[in-house]
């Protein structure tokens, strides 16, 4: 059972149609990194897992609570509106019922406004969208049900399930058939996506930021390093049977360390960004170089036995893939790309004795298409013809490129750092970071203490706690934790990380500690402002004596995450006016019991004419 749905969803709308472009394109070569644990959970939807989306959306209507009604009007349109939800008639017209800026309370309320057909459309929808174009055009029954439109039934979403978990199957197998016919190269990550650097060396981080705090109490856990890159080697060729060449250290996070690690498990190659390069040249020469030097592949010699390479991201071109070309024309974007990579062959190519330049454009595989229109459909189309079509470039796998360029340049230390910033801030540091480190180290200090104390406990309880550290160890959790990033799933992220160090002592038959009952997220306070969009003149009397009110007025949301709710004095500020007054409404959230001992002050600011 999985809380959130983000694998499945990925898997109908990301991870298979990235594949097929090679099928497409015959010149067409491409490298994919897949993180072991995505695997083990796609090889489960394929069979049985459910999440509580899924979950939802199988129930039938009639079935369904009020409880599990709120949850799918505040869930069920959890993804890009623009691209995902306005473009489709009935699933917009669903969205404009329920309401786009909506507070908990009014979900309570909006329940009654939809009957059993809504929530059927709705179920269906919310899955629907993830599809891939790609599946429109060669499934008939998933282009079926986008040209129902509405009137779905309980029948549609079996079918259209079924569907989801035969993509989730299909998907190693595409992997390894596109491997075996080398229009693909797969790298592989450590098994959990954990930041490397950190679990062998904490202190690591202060040479990339000399004022980091660490965690108090810290330690090194090299070892679990080389569990997750041995775990991942052995489910790699469990599915597709030969070794990994190609490793992605999960964020690009890279140090000496790891070095040594990655050559025991004959890893060939490593990615990172580009600012690691340039800082570790200026640690090796003490000059600071120019950006060109990025475009090529290095050597390193930090004790490995075996020769081991690194690539770097080009940062401008693959953060413009990722975050900026979603705004353009995708023909533009195209002609923006061609442009930067043709600068690079003046630049590099033809001032360098004609050796071939590597641009190694890196970026997440799956989350920025769903802010392209159509899916990124338009824009990869147009990116790999032109790549295919250019007398100036050509595709390369990595390993390919390597072998038939093994003389080049050296690098005999690594700045440690990670693909933002050329540090590891986000994941270690804050208050937040490092209160959920040291509940890992006091949970895994105990695991070992425990184990040395009761030799007789069965191998199988030894996995199960030890994967148990070994999820917990993985980056994601840390990515929410601190100010950094926001979701309103910070919650649940929470939640799980504390439940699964719980199931440490749980397996063991031990009560676990009370410092695991306590949140690590603190309150998060967002806050949302929609303006009046008419005026007003509602009747003062402390009660909403109708809808249309207050429709008109302008709203103050403060969002938290749902655990934090409680310790928000108001659920929302409504403002307005007339032709002759100012109207102001609090509304105090209902949890907050003392509310007769809270002063509100207002204050009018009145900007000075010149």
């Amino acid at each position: 059972y999985y809380y959130l749905p983000w694998v499945r969803l990925h898997a109908i709308k990301d991870y298979y149609d990235m594949l097929i472009w090679t099928e497409k394109y015959d010149k067409l070569k491409l490298n994919f990194n897949f993180v072991p644990s995505l695997l083990v959970q796609l090889e489960d939807y394929a069979k049985d897992a459910v999440d509580k989306h899924l979950e939802l959306t199988l129930k039938p209507v009639s079935e369904l609570t009020e409880e599990d009604k709120v949850y799918i009007l505040k869930n069920f349109f959890n993804c890009n509106w623009s691209t995902m939800v306005e473009p489709y008639k009935r699933y917009n017209e669903l969205l404009i019922q329920r309401g786009k800026k909506i507070t908990d309370e009014e979900l309570q309320r909006k329940i009654k406004y939809f009957n059993n057909q809504d929530w059927l459309d709705l179920q269906i929808w919310s899955n629907l969208v993830w599809f891939d174009p790609y599946w429109q055009k060669v499934d008939n029954e998933i282009k079926s049900l986008f040209e129902k439109e509405r009137n779905y039934t309980e029948e549609d979403k079996h079918i259209m399930v079924k569907k989801q978990r035969m993509v989730c199957e299909q998907i190693p197998k595409k992997l390894n058939e596109l491997q075996q016919q080398n229009k693909i190269e797969i790298s592989v990550s450590a098994f959990y996506h954990p930041i490397l650097p950190i679990l062998c060396d904490p202190a690591k981080a202060k040479i990339s930021n000399p004022n980091v705090v660490l965690p108090r109490n810290y330690v090194s856990l090299i070892e679990d390093a080389e569990q997750q890159i041995k775990l991942a080697k052995e489910l790699y060729e469990k599915l597709f049977s030969i070794s990994p060449k190609g490793f992605w250290p999960s964020e690009g996070s890279v140090s000496n360390d790891i070095i040594p690690l990655l050559d025991k498990y004959g890893i060939k190659w490593f990615a990172t960004d580009e600012e690691i390069l340039r800082k570790s040249i200026n640690m090796m020469t003490k000059t600071y170089p120019q950006r060109e030097v990025i475009y090529k592949h290095y050597q390193v010699e930090i004790g490995n036995n075996r020769p081991i390479y690194v690539v770097f991201r080009d940062r401008e071109i693959s953060d413009n893939i990722g975050f900026v070309y979603q705004r353009w024309n995708h023909i533009d974007a195209v002609k923006d790309i061609e442009r930067k990579l043709t600068e690079i062959y003046n630049k590099v190519y033809s001032n360098n004795n004609n050796d071939d330049a590597l641009v190694t454009i890196i970026l997440d595989g799956e989350n920025c298409w769903e802010f392209y229109p159509n899916d990124g459909e338009n824009f990869l189309s147009e990116l790999y013809k032109m790549l295919t079509e250019h007398k100036l470039f050509e595709t390369v796998l990595i390993s390919d490129f390597i072998s038939s360029h093994t003389k080049t340049d050296k690098l005999t230390t690594l700045w440690p750092g990670s693909w933002i910033n050329a540090n590891y801030n986000i994941w270690i540091g804050h208050p937040e970071d490092n209160t959920a480190w040291e509940y890992l180290y006091n949970t895994r200090k105990f695991l070992v203490e425990y184990l040395n104390q009761n030799p007789n406990v069965s191998e199988e309880i030894k996995h199960l706690c030890q994967q148990e550290i070994y999820i917990t160890e993985g980056s994601d959790w840390y990515w929410w934790f601190g100010d950094e990033h926001y979701t309103s799933y910070s919650d649940i992220f929470d939640f799980l990380f504390r439940q699964n160090l719980k199931n440490v002592y749980i397996f063991l038959g031990e009560k676990s500690p009370q410092f695991l009952d306590l949140p690590i997220k603190k309150i998060v306070s967002l806050t949302e402002i929609q303006l009046p969009s008419g005026l007003i003149s509602p009747k003062i009397d402390g009660e909403v004596s109708s809808y249309f009110e207050w429709s008109l007025s302008g709203k103050v949301l403060p969002l938290t995450s749902s655990m934090h709710q409680t310790t928000k004095v108001f659920s929302c500020i409504y403002f307005g006016f007339s032709t002759e007054d100012i109207y102001l409404r609090m509304d105090y959230n209902k949890t907050e019991t003392d509310i007769q001992n809270i002063i509100v002050s207002i204050f009018f600011f009145v900007e000075k004419e010149e």
